[in-house]
This record gives C-alpha cells, sequence and structure tokens, in this order.
C-alpha cells in the first residue's frame, strides 16, 4: 500500500510536469491512473496468493486507499478545467512562437557558424605558414673545419632551394635527352617557388614566383604530350605496329603513329579502280595489304606492293602541293587491297605544323621511289612486258605527265613557286631525269613561258586571286569548322 501511494503521488508530479506537453485533459489522463493502479492491485493480490504467500490485507484498508486516490482525484479534476483552458493555450501560443523565433535565427545562426568555422580555418592555416616560414628562413650553422675558414658560416633552408634551383638549371643545360630536360626544369623551378615565397628578406618576390609558375605549367604540358604520343604509338594496333617494324623501322614510333592516325582505311576488291588516268585526285595513299597495279592507257607499267605510297606528287622532293593533282596513269588493285589514304591538304598541314613528321615521311617516300624501281625491274624480267621499247616511251610518257601535272598545281600557287617551290622543283627534275626539253614543253602546256616561270607571274596577272582556277580550289579546299578544331587538336595534342 505504501508503495502504490508513492506511486500515484509520483504520478501526480508527472502529470503536473507533464500538462505543458500533452495535448489531452487533465482529468482523463487522472483516470487513466486510476484505472492503471486498481488493475495493478488486483495484479498484487492475485500473483502473491498464487505464490503462496500470505498477504494480510483488511477490507478496510484497502476501501481507504482507493477513496484517498479518489478524493485526489475530485480534488485535482476542480482544478484542472481553467490549467486545461487557459495555462494549455498560453503555453502551446508560447511554444508556437518559440519554434517561429527559432525557424527565423536559424539562417542567421548558421551563416554565423559558417563564418567562425572559416576564420577558425583561416587562422590555423596562418599559423601553419607562419610556423613553416620560421622553420625554413631559420639561419643554420655550417659546420666547417676552422683550418678552412675561421668563421662561421649560417644558412637557411629556404637559401639551400634557391642554391639548387640554379644548380638544376645549369644541369638541364648539359642533358641531351628532351625529355629529362623538362623534368630537371620542373624539379628547378619548383625549388625556386619555394626559395621566392619564403624569400629570406621576408617577404614574398611575387614577380619571379608568377613567371617559375608559368615555365612549370609549359613544362608539365610539355611532359605530358611526350607521354601521350608515346601511349599512342604504343596502342596503335599489331598491324600497323608490324608494318613499321618490316618498313618503316627509320621512322620514329611516334612520328609513325601521328601519320597513321591521320589516315582514313579504304578497302578495294580484287580488279576494282581506285584513281583514273585523267582525273583530279586529292588523296595520298599507303597500301597496308595486297598488291596494286599502275596502268598507263591501259597497260601495265609498274606494280605497288605492300608498304609503297600512291600519288605522292613529288612530296618525295619537297614539293609541297595542297588540293587535287591530276592523275598521270590509272591505278587498280590485282588483288583484295586495303590503303591508308590521306586528304593531301590535312597531310601538308600536319608536316608544316611537326617538322619531324616532315622529315620522316620524305626520307620514307625517298626509300618508297627506290623500292617501285626495284619492281620496274623485276616486272620486265618476269616476262609480262611483251614489248619492252614500247614499255619505256609508256613509262616516259608518264613521267612527262606527271611532271606536268605537278608544274601547273605548283603555277596556280605561285605563293609556292615563290617560296622555294622552285628549287625543290628543280630537284624533282634531278631525280627523274626531266631535262630542259620536256621541262620547256610542259610549260608551254600549262600556258606559261621561261621568262614568266623565272618571274613567278605572268604579265597583267596580279595573284591567285585574279586566277578563275585557283578560285575554283579555294572554293573546293574551303575548310571549315572542323577543319580548325582537328587543326588546333593537331597542333597541341599530336
Amino acid at each position: 500500500l505504501a508503495s502504490s501511494s508513492r506511486r500515484f503521488s509520483s504520478a501526480r508530479i508527472y502529470l503536473s510536469n507533464s500538462q505543458h506537453t500533452s495535448g489531452r485533459p487533465i482529468r482523463h489522463t487522472l483516470n487513466g491512473h486510476q484505472q492503471y493502479y486498481e488493475s495493478y492491485w488486483k495484479q498484487m493480490t492475485g500473483s502473491s496468493i498464487r505464490q503462496g504467500r500470505s498477504l494480510t490485507t483488511s477490507a478496510t484498508t484497502r476501501t481507504l486507499s482507493l477513496k484517498r486516490c479518489h478524493h485526489a482525484n475530485t480534488r485535482l479534476r476542480r482544478r484542472s478545467p481553467p490549467v486545461a483552458t487557459t495555462t494549455l493555450t498560453r503555453i502551446g501560443a508560447s511554444a508556437k512562437a518559440k519554434r517561429g523565433k527559432a525557424t527565423l535565427s536559424s539562417p542567421s545562426s548558421s551563416q554565423s557558424f559558417t563564418q567562425q568555422t572559416a576564420t577558425a580555418t583561416q587562422q590555423s592555416e596562418k599559423q601553419w605558414i607562419e610556423r613553416l616560414t620560421a622553420y625554413l628562413q631559420q639561419q643554420r650553422t655550417i659546420p666547417i673545419p676552422r683550418w678552412v675558414t675561421p668563421g662561421h658560416q649560417t644558412i637557411s633552408i629556404s637559401e639551400i632551394f634557391g642554391h639548387s634551383s640554379f644548380v638544376l638549371v645549369a644541369i638541364s643545360y648539359a642533358v641531351d635527352d628532351f625529355l629529362m630536360l623538362r623534368c630537371i626544369a620542373v624539379v628547378g623551378s619548383t625549388a625556386m617557388l619555394v626559395f621566392t615565397y619564403f624569400h629570406p628578406h621576408g617577404r614574398v618576390l611575387w614577380l619571379p614566383f608568377k613567371w617559375n609558375a608559368l615555365f612549370i605549367a609549359l613544362n608539365c604540358y610539355r611532359i605530358g604530350k611526350v607521354f601521350l604520343d608515346r601511349h599512342f604509338a604504343e596502342n596503335l594496333g599489331r598491324e600497323y605496329i608490324q608494318l613499321r617494324d618490316e618498313h618503316f623501322h627509320l621512322m620514329d614510333p611516334v612520328d609513325f603513329a601521328k601519320i597513321i592516325r591521320l589516315g582514313k582505311v579504304e578497302t578495294y576488291q580484287a580488279g576494282e579502280e581506285i584513281v583514273a588516268q585523267g582525273e583530279e585526285n586529292r588523296f595520298v595513299r599507303l597500301v597496308i595489304d595486297g598488291e596494286l597495279e599502275v596502268l598507263r592507257d591501259g597497260k601495265i607499267t609498274y606494280m605497288i606492293e605492300e608498304a609503297s605510297f600512291v600519288s605522292e606528287s613529288g612530296l618525295h622532293a619537297g614539293i609541297m602541293l595542297p588540293g587535287s593533282v591530276n592523275s598521270c596513269c590509272s591505278v587498280k588493285a590485282q588483288t583484295n587491297s586495303r590503303v591508308l589514304a590521306w586528304d593531301r591538304t590535312e597531310l601538308l598541314h600536319l608536316m608544316e605544323l611537326d617538322s619531324n613528321v616532315h622529315r620522316s615521311l620524305q626520307n620514307a617516300m625517298s626509300w618508297d621511289i627506290v623500292r617501285k624501281l626495284k619492281t620496274q625491274r623485276t616486272l620486265l624480267s618476269s616476262g609480262r612486258i611483251d614489248d619492252p621499247e614500247k614499255w619505256n616511251e609508256r613509262r616516259q610518257e608518264q613521267s612527262i605527265h606527271r611532271y606536268t601535272a605537278i608544274l601547273q598545281n605548283l603555277l596556280q600557287h605561285n605563293r609556292l613557286l615563290n617560296a622555294g617551290g622552285r628549287d625543290n622543283l628543280h630537284n624533282y627534275r634531278v631525280i627523274h631525269h626531266i631535262d630542259d626539253e620536256y621541262h620547256l614543253l610542259a610549260l608551254k602546256e600549262c600556258g606559261w613561258t621561261p621568262e614568266e616561270f623565272e618571274m613567278g607571274k605572268r604579265p597583267g596577272w596580279h595573284g591567285d586571286d585574279d586566277d578563275q582556277h585557283n578560285k575554283h580550289e579555294e572554293l573546293e579546299e574551303r575548310k571549315d569548322w572542323r577543319w580548325y578544331l582537328r587543326a588546333m587538336y593537331l597542333r597541341f595534342i599530336g
């Protein structure tokens, strides 16, 4: 009974404290707790009897306790209406007001918290930089023997970075390897960054700091480009790697990969014509697989085997002809063949951007000329040529036609003729045995005189813009945004 009364009094205290949060009337809460304690009494009495314990309680005592609970409930019930109606309403209004104030004040509190966090972070960073500066600028004594110098020599870690920067730059100038030179230069410039930022005078030297940061960025770009080019060369494909190892081993793998990636693979069936005699051709091709036959007036003149070029038109002699060149012969596929085709203008643009590619490709085409001469001798000794004299005449006609087409293209672009094209044309004549007689015939066919050729232009002709054929070439070679995007890619990426 004592414990139950204590529990009932604690329940009263609990209910009086919880009236601020509970939404139910107090009287219902008290009735519920009264029923709870009545059921608790029954359970206690029943369980004690079942456990065999003798619990001597009189009916009068039980009645008194229940009456006390009833009177307490009645007193609270009389006091509860004003609390339930007025106090709870006021408490609810005050709670809503507090929640509203908390909602309104939450953004400002979050902003103040963010500002405090940022301020604390800045202070910690500033302290860390100050400690690092003091550590790097602290003078340290160099342990030099007394017999070397009687004075004490001191140096700081910041000064050590400055001296090491100049030493590394001097070493980079003595290195032959391009990649190693760039790497040493990056390390030396980084050491100079440390020296200029933590200068012994206590002030940051921003002018050399910014310039060295720019040098580091440029060298890192060049280093990354070298590794990217090597990655492309290593992942070019087994077929192209084998082609290079067998036929273009003198060419650098990176340069070979640049040329291959610029081209487009074409497939031809046996007997299919690739280039027709007398038509304009703007493509330079390389035979990847198969054999091609070259025909002049329907008669074979020589064979083109694997790793040979088609329609190079003076590139081996340094003649850079953009656009289309008239074909001096027909080229057909003797077997199922695959060739790699380049647009002549795009290939020349790559050669202008990269001197290594220009030099490597020109050397490869020079060796290809020697290989074609050998195939002509092999063809002549194989018995496939019925009349050797007529075969020689067709070869001579084909050579004159090719030279005339090259000369025609060169004369249409007098800019190329005056910018070293005349000397390159002379080299071509020496290689292919084009004498003055054939040269004059080709000039006459093009409508030029020897004097006009030496001057580089005809009287009354003021440049390429007045030439109708050259206007047609300009319209044909008009460059769109994709051409310029590809040019930027080739210039910066490779």
